[in-house]
């Protein structure tokens, strides 16, 4: 694992103790998709700097690093079955600084995704690429990975939305494979992220 065979890094960004993830529409309409910050490395960024430059992109949001107690590794190519992860106790890895909360791949066991733990003292704002944010405490993510939940019962029990356009209130969401990971991680090992950080 080396920058060379990283080609998307992204981060899971804490701030006012609650984790911002993007939010919108699935291709087909019926969903709304929650996925991770973060997106394809360019040039001879390191993994860190594309997660820093996306997350800015994404939400107006300037990123410090985190360094989780563990890192966990991911082998599933593909989200849409049962994830699997392996925690690393010693994750040494010259070329992936800070230490990631999770490695894995998507689409190609060739290609590398470190997904980095990160703080923000800035106000998130969705751009114009993306249609919402949401900023969720730890009983929301494990919540939405085990219940089928619309955006406007979200809402109504009390969830935070930052909505950058309309969208449907009746579509359920569909959370994607970083947010399960996530969910997988806090039911198992809740002491890898703070509560004093992370509610």
């Amino acid at each position: 694992m080396n920058d060379q065979v990283v080609q998307k890094a992204g981060a899971f960004v804490i701030t006012n103790k609650r984790m911002a993830f993007m939010m919108g529409p699935t291709a087909d309409q019926s969903e709304l998709a929650i996925v991770r910050l973060g997106g394809h490395r360019e040039g001879a960024e390191t993994a860190w700097e594309c997660a820093q430059r996306e997350v800015l992109e994404e939400s107006q949001m300037r990123i410090t690093p985190l360094t989780p107690s563990m890192t966990f590794y991911c082998p599933n190519t593909r989200f849409d079955i049962d994830i699997e992860l392996e925690p690393i106790d010693k994750f040494q890895n010259a070329s992936i600084e800070p230490r990631p909360l999770i490695v894995g791949h998507q689409n190609s066991v060739q290609s590398t995704t470190p997904i980095f733990l990160a703080s923000s003292d800035d106000e998130p704002v969705p751009s114009m690429e993306t249609k919402a944010l949401m900023l969720l405490t730890r009983k929301e993510v494990i919540r939405l990975c085990s219940e089928t939940i619309t955006l406007d019962e979200f809402q109504i029990l009390g969830g935070k939305v930052i909505l950058a356009q309309h969208i449907d209130g009746n579509l359920p969401f569909k959370p994607f494979g970083h947010l399960r990971m996530l969910s997988i991680i806090l039911e198992h090992y809740p002491n890898v992220i703070s509560a004093s950080i992370f509610c």
